[in-house]
């Protein structure tokens, strides 16, 4: 985003911050298809990434008052859209799991179980647990940090483009990026040894 566009939309916040729905909803069309995409990437189905995209917007529009303009407000809005994804995949994997349990407790009550579980159920096990170690350290992360590494491997964006997105230097990023890889390796080296 170029200044003259940083500025129009730092203009729209402060309007929407004293309840002006229309310059909100100016900011929903500018930014809206950026926020869909990165949150597509994160969810992979589209019907997911809509739902999930305006349920961003939604928090948005509740916490606009908290923007303080101290970055820009379009990196502030990927961390709300990254967030509520994060949130709504957590979920998502939940409700399978509660599923997964009550499927269970089916086969406990059936006596046709077998004691040892198939492999592809382990490995599915694995995984989630693995997931669910990542997102914990995901979480742990400083906000900048987080959000450096959040655009380099959700959104594919190189180190310049998140610099600019960020408005820091490339080196800058390129720390970040390796500070949260190290904090998260460490976070899972016990978990993975």
């Amino acid at each position: 985003m170029n200044t003259e566009e940083s500025t129009q939309s730092n203009k729209l916040v402060a309007r929407a911050q004293n309840g002006e729905q229309a310059a909100f909803g100016q900011l929903v069309e500018i930014h809206n298809s950026q926020v869909y995409g990165q949150i597509l990437r994160m969810v992979r189905n589209p019907e997911d990434a809509k739902e999930i995209t305006q349920l961003a917007w939604i928090k948005v529009w509740n916490k606009i008052g908290t923007f303080r303009f101290e970055s820009a407000f379009s990196s502030w809005l990927y961390r709300v859209a990254t967030f509520t994804a994060l949130d709504a995949i957590r979920k998502r994997d939940s409700r399978r799991e509660t599923n997964y349990d009550d499927l269970e407790e089916t086969k406990i009550a059936s006596d046709s179980i077998s004691e040892i579980a198939p492999p592809e159920q382990v490995r599915n096990l694995e995984r989630q647990e693995i997931k669910e170690h990542f997102l914990e350290a995901l979480e742990k992360l400083p906000e900048h940090h987080r959000t450096a590494l959040m655009l380099r491997e959700n959104d594919g964006l190189s180190y310049k483009e998140i610099a600019k997105r960020t408005h820091c230097k490339t080196g800058t990023v390129m720390s970040r990026i390796f500070n949260a890889r190290k904090a998260i390796q460490h976070h899972m080296k016990d978990f993975l040894k």
